[in-house]
């Protein structure tokens, strides 16, 4: 665990957004064309649930990057919603199936996590974020009926940062949460370049609103860090100073006026 100067301090809520159920489209037939090992989501601003379909002007990993988050926002929005009721379980795994399979259910305990019994770990195994989604997704797999991505998951106060390898599966008329493991962060960091840095912050989920002006700076040395994890990139976010890692995309700000 990192120690932070006193002008520097890391806040990490966790921020649930809604979102509101949407009818499935047609299954989308992806071109072999599109598969890509290492291809970076445009930082847009689409909403997390549209859908894929032919003849879209959108790219794959936009798609998957929207389709993630929706799956996020639709379970955290459904789960609040489900306990304030009283629900049953079982009630609320027919919601969970349109977005999740048996699975991945069974796998990530969301049982008991519903019931109580896993704490806070359990919700941020599926916490996507559109920051990280949009700055980097890269497409491991593609076929008709199947897609695996990898995305990041940047470094704060809780851990060191690292991979997220997930898997969607083409069932029941719609893309569903198949699996989701970590993958350790290679040796030399994320590497972001400031480009993907940019695009993390432009859709911040922690910022109180999203920043209409990102620029890049320059490059600072922290007294606080050590070694390569010293070199921070500089931003201006509407006239406000933030400092990203491109090791581990660890995020400092001069303030915490916008949170």
């Amino acid at each position: 665990m990192r120690k932070l100067a006193a002008l520097f301090i890391f806040v990490l809520p966790v921020l649930i957004a809604g979102c509101s159920e949407q009818t499935a489209a047609p299954k989308p037939a992806f071109r072999s064309s599109d598969r890509t090992e290492a291809k970076a989501v445009e930082s847009g601003s689409a909403e997390p649930t549209e859908r894929y379909s032919p003849g879209e002007d959108k790219k794959p990993t936009e798609w998957i990057a929207n389709r993630l988050v929706e799956i996020s926002r639709r379970y955290f929005s459904q789960l609040e919603e489900a306990q304030n009721k009283g629900l049953p379980f079982e009630a609320f795994r027919e919601n969970l199936q349109r977005y999740m399979t048996d699975r991945f259910i069974e796998q990530e305990q969301l049982e008991q996590y519903y019931k109580g019994g896993e704490g806070l770990t359990r919700l941020f195994l599926i916490h996507y974020q559109p920051g990280t989604l949009k700055a980097r997704t890269i497409i491991l797999e593609q076929t008709d009926n199947r897609i695996v991505v990898k995305t990041m998951r940047l470094a704060n106060d809780l851990n060191s940062g690292y991979y997220e390898v997930s898997t969607l599966v083409y069932s029941g008329g719609d893309w569903l949460l198949d699996e989701k493991r970590r993958e350790d962060m290679p040796e030399g960091g994320f590497q972001l370049t400031t480009q993907e840095a940019a695009a993390y912050l432009q859709n911040d989920p922690y910022a109180e609103k999203p920043f209409q002006s990102v620029k890049y700076v320059g490059n600072k040395t922290l007294a606080y860090f050590h070694g390569e994890f010293a070199l921070f990139y500089q931003f201006d976010c509407d006239g406000e100073t933030y400092y990203i890692s491109p090791v581990d995309g660890y995020v400092l700000a001069a303030d915490l006026k916008h949170y």
